[in-house]
């Protein structure tokens, strides 16, 4: 959900203040640019766009005397908890201007800072979010919210890479493997089935949060080698896929990325 409007501009330029002594303090990771709410909460939600590691975010919230009511912040990374937990916070926005149907008069902007918002994402696709506004406090959990189908499917070029870990031997730990070429994400009756040059995925069981999806699955590889993984953070778009994954064999663990263009037809 995007407002494209003059106030949202004004809002956007407001919070913007409050970014001026941001730096990059972490190597981007997940993009959380989507549409997050309490589906058990339905009328209020947070808008997130994200461009490096800052994210600007629009709450829509219900205020005083239940009126809707809207705020803008921009969120800058905090840490990166022990348990994985990434935190940003950020100054809270609230911002006045012409109404709507008059001509836009920049004397009429008013903006100021009602308090300040925390976002805590346990993964990529569920969070909590902390926020006060003139001295109330509030603390929602919220997740990246599905309103229509986005398929994976699809034949790629592109490759995965993964590092291991946690192996036994230890003298296997961060052995880098590659798997190169072209790749197809099919479904059958058993569920997904991803196919790579010299591994198969199969038994695939998808789930979409928002702009992105999960998919759980057994692999093989060629040479016997064969165990659990999970992807994550599957984004498809026009142009191809991005996401990550994680997983096991017998020995190791591994964590890597996959990324493919989409063959034209």
């Amino acid at each position: 959900m995007k407002l494209r409007n003059n106030l949202l501009r004004a809002a956007i330029f407001a919070a913007a203040i409050g970014a001026s002594a941001l730096a990059a303090a972490t190597p981007v990771g997940v993009n959380y640019t989507d549409l997050w709410a309490n589906e058990q909460e339905p009328g209020w939600g947070l808008s997130i766009d994200q461009q490096n590691d800052v994210l600007f975010g629009t709450l829509f919230i219900y205020g005083k005397g239940s009126q809707a009511s809207w705020y803008s912040v921009t969120f800058a990374f905090n840490s990166i908890g022990p348990n994985g937990v990434v935190s940003y916070t950020g100054p809270l926005y609230e911002t006045t201007g012409p109404a709507l149907g008059q001509p836009y008069d920049p004397e009429l902007l008013r903006y100021r800072q009602v308090g300040s918002a925390t976002i805590e994402f346990g993964d990529a696709a569920h969070a909590i979010l902390t926020y006060t506004i003139d001295g109330a406090g509030a603390s929602r959990s919220i997740s990246r919210l599905t309103f229509a189908p986005n398929s994976i499917l699809g034949t790629y070029i592109g490759s995965t890479q993964d590092v291991t870990f946690d192996c036994k031997p230890a003298s296997r730990n961060g052995l880098v493997t590659t798997d190169p070429g072209q790749f197809s994400i099919t479904q059958d009756q058993d569920g997904f089935v991803m196919r790579f040059p010299t591994c198969t995925v199969t038994n695939g069981v998808y789930k979409q949060y928002g702009q992105i999806g999960t998919v759980d699955g057994i692999y093989t590889c060629l040479g016997g080698v064969a165990g659990e993984i999970k992807f994550s953070a599957l984004q498809s778009e026009q142009g191809g896929i991005v996401g990550t994954y994680t997983g096991r064999d017998n020995s190791c663990s591994f964590r890597g990325n996959i990324g493919g263009m989409r063959v034209m037809k």
